[in-house]
This record gives C-alpha cells, structure tokens and sequence, in this order.
C-alpha cells in the first residue's frame, strides 16, 4: 500500500447497516500487515451504545463533540481505547465525525 490521502470531500461515506443513521468510510481494512483506519459520522444527539472491540483503538474527534463516560471531547481530542474495554459515545448538539485507527482488524461485541 503507497501513500493515501483522503480529504473530507472525497469520504464517500456509506450508512453502517439499513437501518442505522450512521456513516462510515473503510479507509484501510486491518488485513495484511495494514493497520485498520475508518472514519465515522454520527447524528446529533446520537448514542453509541455500550460495546468494546478486541483491539486497542485511538479516537481522533474530527468535528462536533463526543461525550466518552464523565469526559466531553471537542474536535481535536484523542481518545485511547484499551481492547476489550466497554464503553458508549454520546454525539453534542451538532453532528459528530471522529476517526479510529487500530494496529489490524477489530472484531466487536455489543452490549445486548
């Protein structure tokens, strides 16, 4: 893999599932050697519920305002997420988009 470079214009985000309001775009998928990279878009007042994921992942908060346990996160946090710990993301007032990067492909688990 050479050098990517993807601005915000060229995102082309996809919806997660059918039914769910949140945007995603794979930039690296994690596999041969490659580290996993995505971004994600998320509503207004959108909660993330409670998961964890089997690979220690960074957050970077690329606009809008995430609120992580007791912590509000505004644009240009960095949040370290230890593998397999859980936790849920609240979106502010205004639609949030953060990045994750991780060493390789996650699998995850979600609360039921």
């Amino acid at each position: 893999m050479g050098v990517q470079i993807v601005v915000p214009a060229d995102r082309d985000m996809s919806p997660v599932a059918d039914d769910s309001p949140i945007l995603l775009r794979r930039i690296t998928d994690g596999l041969d050697g490659e580290p996993s990279l995505h971004v994600t878009e998320v509503p207004a007042h959108y909660h993330i519920g409670a998961h964890s994921h089997s690979e220690t992942e960074v957050m970077i908060i690329l606009s809008g305002v995430a609120t992580v346990g007791d912590a509000v996160c505004p644009a240009g946090t960095l949040i370290v997420i230890p593998a397999n710990e859980r936790y849920a993301v609240d979106a502010g007032d205004e639609p949030l988009t953060f990045a994750v990067v991780r060493s390789r492909k996650a699998s995850y688990e979600f609360e039921e």
